[in-house]
């Protein structure tokens, strides 16, 4: 039988801790850790997929695997332990004695009962059909095979159940008797789970406050949580500074980082970010010529606009897979980029491109041509105004148009743009959603469409092995970024800011970790 607890290796440090804790000292119990949110509507699960709401909902309710700190590996939790003993089944072995809250309107004090796999079972049905059912894969059936071991099967080969963040890793469990006697409306006020913490109260406008389950597995440090809604990002970081607050999480903002790793009173964390990047509507002229997008990947010094803005606090990407994502990620895709600007110039002017009214800016086909870069706000955008100002002397009359997200995401469903600001990146599962001709006017916003990347995805779908579905990944990245599909520029790191009271925190992975096998979060006095 084939342990499925998957190594897997970093290529990079992940986790950075800038500013220090006091290393070595004994933990001390008691204390509210208060943690800044930008909103979080309901406790409900699956309804809302908000950042807040998944790092709040994952302290309420357990999950069967937290990812590892240290490597990303699913490491045990609620279960104990897990098998895959053909490339369609998955056999959960359930922790013995984890109780649900008591206190509460569905188990008084002192009447809590345990979980067990039939509380599983009903979870995951209750998660497929209250969420796309995308977040766990395409699985054919659950069951209890006795009180303590669960079974999964899939329709095909899901080698990333257990590995992806944001799949069975979200999976919470929920008993049944609190769903039936609250309805699923009052069950997202009055939330009941077998996590660390324990609902105590909630408002939309204020925030949350979850207390120590004493009936937990592992010992717990904090007295309570309190999730303080902050809508703005910029009082936030003002509220940590007064010590309103402990900590603030998922921070996009180079400025406020690069203030507070400065601060001895504050911690600095990251594990990872997020993939930015340039993608091109490939059904869209002039893009629908590879020479055009080849120019355009050409001009652009995508090297000095990551070193003038990013600098430290990214790492420069050749390719659409994060570096924490070894089985796609592809150093190697270093060498099909190229800085040329002459070169560019030569492709342009080989297929209509032209200043012929002297005017400084090229005309296409002898009529005016604009190259509009559709982005949202974030740090970005200082990088394609860069870009937008290499373009411009080059003689491509280029601008950014800062977009809101409904309308920016519309438009790039529809096709309703030609060059524009990619941040979805290639982790587990994404290739196929990104560059498979079938998901096109869905998630594959470049409207790209290649019969060999289609068949090198679809194989991939039924590869158990990583070394397997590594080899076509990378197959398939390299045809789709050969025929430049897109121009990728960096992986930008994410933030959590905490003041160094803090003890052993672990920025939010796929959930808020903050009681598991391999920390335990506890405040300095």
């Amino acid at each position: 039988m084939r342990k499925t607890l998957v190594a897997i290796t970093l290529s990079i440090l992940l986790v950075a801790a800038l500013g220090m804790t006091a290393l070595g000292a004994t933990p001390i119990k008691g204390g509210t850790l208060r943690v800044a949110v930008t909103s979080i509507q309901q406790l409900g699960l699956y309804k809302s997929a908000s950042n807040d709401e998944n790092d709040a909902t994952s302290l309420i309710f357990d999950q069967l695997f937290v990812i590892s700190k240290n490597d990303f590996q699913p490491i045990p939790h609620l279960a104990e332990s897990w098998d895959n003993p053909d490339p369609l089944t998955w056999v959960f072995h359930i922790r013995k004695g984890t109780m649900f809250h008591d206190d509460n309107a569905v188990f008084p004090k002192g009447k809590s009962r345990e979980v067990v796999a039939d509380d599983v079972v009903y979870s995951i049905n209750r998660m497929i059909k209250l969420s796309t059912s995308f977040v766990l894969g395409p699985i054919k059936s659950v069951k209890a095979l006795d009180r303590y071991t669960v079974e999964i099967k899939t329709e095909t080969p899901q080698p990333f159940l257990v590995n992806d963040s944001n799949r069975l890793a979200r999976m919470s469990v929920v008993p049944k008797e609190a769903i039936d006697k609250l309805g699923e409306d009052g069950f997202a006020k009055t939330p009941i789970g077998s996590g660390p913490f324990k609902f105590k109260n909630f408002s939309p406008d204020s925030g949350l406050v979850i207390v120590r389950n004493d009936l937990y597995w592992l010992p717990i440090y904090l007295d309570a949580v309190e999730f303080v809604t902050i809508p703005d990002p910029a009082v936030q970081t003002l509220a940590l500074q007064s010590g309103e607050v402990h900590v603030v999480k998922h921070l996009f903002n180079l400025e406020v980082a690069q203030t507070f790793e400065k601060n001895k009173n504050f911690q600095l964390l990251s594990r990872g970010g997020s993939y930015r990047g340039l993608g091109f509507n490939v059904s869209v002229a002039p893009y629908d010529n590879f020479e055009v997008r080849d120019a355009i990947s050409k001009i652009l010094d995508v090297d000095a606009a990551f070193k003038a803005v990013i600098g430290s606090h990214g790492e420069r990407a050749y390719g659409q897979c994060p570096p924490w994502v070894p089985h796609g990620y592809d150093p190697s895709l270093k060498s099909i980029w190229s800085y040329d600007p002459a070169a560019g110039l030569k492709l342009l002017e080989k297929n209509g491109f032209k200043d012929v009214n002297n005017d400084g800016f090229l005309e296409w086909n002898g009529k005016p041509f604009k190259v509009e870069i559709k982005t949202l706000a974030g740090s970005q955008v200082k990088v394609l105004t860069i870009f937008a100002t290499q373009l411009r002397e080059k003689g491509l009359n280029a601008s950014v148009l800062q977009q809101d997200t409904a309308v920016w995401a519309d438009d790039l469903v529809q096709g309703n743009t030609g060059l524009f600001f990619d941040y979805s990146f290639a982790g587990t599962t994404g290739f196929h959603s990104l560059f498979h001709s079938s998901m096109i006017g869905k998630s594959n916003t470049h409207y790209y469409k290649n019969a060999e990347v289609d068949k090198l995805l679809d194989e991939a779908l039924t590869k158990t092995k990583f070394s397997e579905l590594s080899a076509l990944w990378k197959k398939a990245q390299k045809i789709v970024f050969e025929q430049r599909v897109g121009i990728p520029m960096y992986f930008e790191w994410s933030y959590t800011i905490a003041s160094t009271k803090v003890n052993d925190l672990v920025p939010p992975w796929g959930g808020f970790n903050l009681v598991t096998i391999e920390n335990n979060v506890w405040l300095s006095k």
